[in-house]
């Protein structure tokens, strides 16, 4: 498993109160799954950061598509990116 750093901004949309819900049981899913480390907005509420565990980039690719507000098209100018931890520890 490797790690994936997922950085994104959000669109300007009523999408993204309306699918906050269906958002965090997804990613709470994840979690349990063991698929998820950590995510959350950054503190000014313009986007936020996920990392995930995967096998693969597509593996990882694959979680974000199913995420519902990528499918609903709340965020924008995402970018996933595999990420090593060489200082400190998870």
């Amino acid at each position: 498993m490797a790690l994936f750093l997922l950085t994104y901004g959000y669109h300007q949309t009523d999408e993204r109160a309306a699918r906050r819900d269906e958002h965090l049981a997804y990613l709470n899913k994840l979690k349990e799954d063991g698929a998820l480390v950590a995510a959350g907005p950054y503190e000014d509420l313009t986007g936020g950061a996920i990392l995930l565990n995967a096998a693969s980039q597509e593996d990882a690719a694959s979680l974000v598509d199913g995420d519902p507000y990528t499918r609903a098209n709340v965020t924008k100018d995402r970018y996933l990116r595999q990420w090593r931890v060489t200082v400190g520890e998870l």
